[in-house]
């Protein structure tokens, strides 16, 4: 049941970014992926089905509907603000694969589990359902309503109407979606150092040897 949620999810996603001209149908698509994601993972632990290709399907399909909705922001913002949306996307993507590719090397089955050392915020952020889903929500919410505003303000007539609440949306989300490229940047960071750990322990047990 949670892969097929997933797959769902993908469509939807899919789709969301062929109909990105259209702010309505992009708003509606992107919406139900969204929603989808946060029912899969539910629907995993509820029903006893997590698999580590669902671990494996949801992670994939988060980073590529993030890396996707940056880049259309980064396309629609010219100058600074589309430069930020790429740094954000490469963040996004690095520390992502780095996480996981350290987790990987140490032998975690989940690429959430992160060990003691860890900052607060960190373990927090994965071992704190409430938070992960909070700071995802916002975050996304974030980016969402940047495209909705882009469209609002001159880009499509009849979405003038939703500017006031867009930017109230926007300001309120804020402070979150920077905690989370904190979260990624600190991700980052650990995963590169115990990546460096794994190297130097490898060189150390070659040479006792």
């Amino acid at each position: 049941v949670p892969n097929i949620i997933g797959y769902v999810r993908i469509i939807t996603g899919i789709l969301a970014f062929y109909c990105a001209q259209d702010w309505k149908a992009f708003f509606g698509l992107y919406f139900v992926s969204y929603f989808l994601d946060c029912l899969d993972g539910l629907a995993a632990r509820k029903l006893n089905q997590a698999t580590r290709f669902g671990q494996m399907l949801d992670m994939v399909t988060d980073r590529c509907c993030t890396a996707c909705l940056l880049a259309l922001l980064a396309h629609l913002y010219p100058g600074v603000l589309g430069f930020t949306f790429y740094l954000l996307l490469a963040l996004d993507l690095g520390s992502h694969y780095c996480m996981v590719y350290s987790q990987l090397l140490s032998g975690t089955e989940n690429h959430k589990k992160v060990s003691e050392k860890a900052t607060w915020l960190l373990r927090t952020y994965y071992t704190n359902q409430a938070v992960l889903f909070l700071l995802c929500l916002f975050n996304e919410s974030f980016f969402v309503m940047c495209f909705l505003l882009f469209h609002a303000k001159g880009g499509s007539p009849d979405a003038q109407w939703t500017e006031t609440p867009a930017m109230v949306v926007v300001a309120v989300c804020a402070p979150f979606m920077a905690l989370k490229q904190i979260c990624n940047v600190l991700q980052l960071l650990m995963a590169c150092g115990n990546i460096v750990a794994f190297d130097v322990q490898q060189r150390a047990q070659q040479k006792a040897s």
